[in-house]
């Protein structure tokens, strides 16, 4: 596994917002809280490696939401946040379930994103 001293300082950032925009939706992610820790795991090993001072910690969600009670561009940037991590950071997850529960999170997330997108094709008929 490379490790994220290897990453420039800009791809640290990228993935630091990544990973606290999971945080900032916890209550949305599924229920249990892995997801929601071992994001916050990630983001305070790129904030060490970006010497930032530590953020708010991780912790699971109060009140479990629907993904339907976020708006599009709420939706949107979970969904972004998700891809982003699953597509250029995955090597550099030093836990392995960190992946698996990014990648079942993107089911439902597509699923939320096409049940919209036909609401506005119905309306728009």
């Amino acid at each position: 596994m490379p490790a994220l001293a290897e990453l420039p300082s800009d791809a640290l950032h990228v993935a630091h917002e990544a990973a606290s925009v999971l945080i900032r939706f916890r209550d949305f992610l599924p229920p249990g809280g892995l997801l929601v820790m071992l994001a916050g795991k990630f983001r305070d090993d790129l904030g060490e490696a970006l010497e930032l001072e530590p953020g708010e910690r991780a912790y699971r969600g109060r009140d479990l939401r629907s993904l339907d009670e976020l708006t599009s561009v709420e939706l949107d940037t979970l969904d972004g946040a998700v891809g982003i991590l699953l597509s250029r950071f995955t090597a550099y997850m030093d836990d392995p379930e960190l992946a698996p529960l990014l990648r079942n999170l993107r089911g439902p997330l597509a699923d939320q994103k096409a049940e919209r997108a036909q609401i506005r094709a119905e309306i728009g008929a």
